[in-house]
């Protein structure tokens, strides 16, 4: 993942935090940038033979699909 991709994240982000961004599909693109971010990021960890930060990162990373699965079951809730 290249500066452009992680800079074009962050703008993603900041539109979703002003709401200029439909709240039902930014979710779901925000969490696929994050988990690849966090994918490279423990790629390079491995690489660098960082074993402690990998561990976190993959921490990191479980914690971001279990948060994102609770909000999909939460907005699958509220739809039907």
């Amino acid at each position: 993942m290249d500066h452009t991709e992680i800079l074009r994240l962050e703008q993603l982000a900041v539109k979703q935090m002003n709401g200029s961004l439909n709240p039902l599909s930014a979710p779901s693109r925000d969490v696929t940038g994050l988990e690849a971010m966090l994918d490279y990021a423990i790629v390079e960890g491995a690489q660098l033979r960082l074993p402690l930060f990998v561990c976190l990162l993959r921490l990191a990373r479980m914690a971001l699909r279990e948060e994102s699965e609770k909000l999909q079951e939460r907005m699958a809730e509220t739809h039907s």
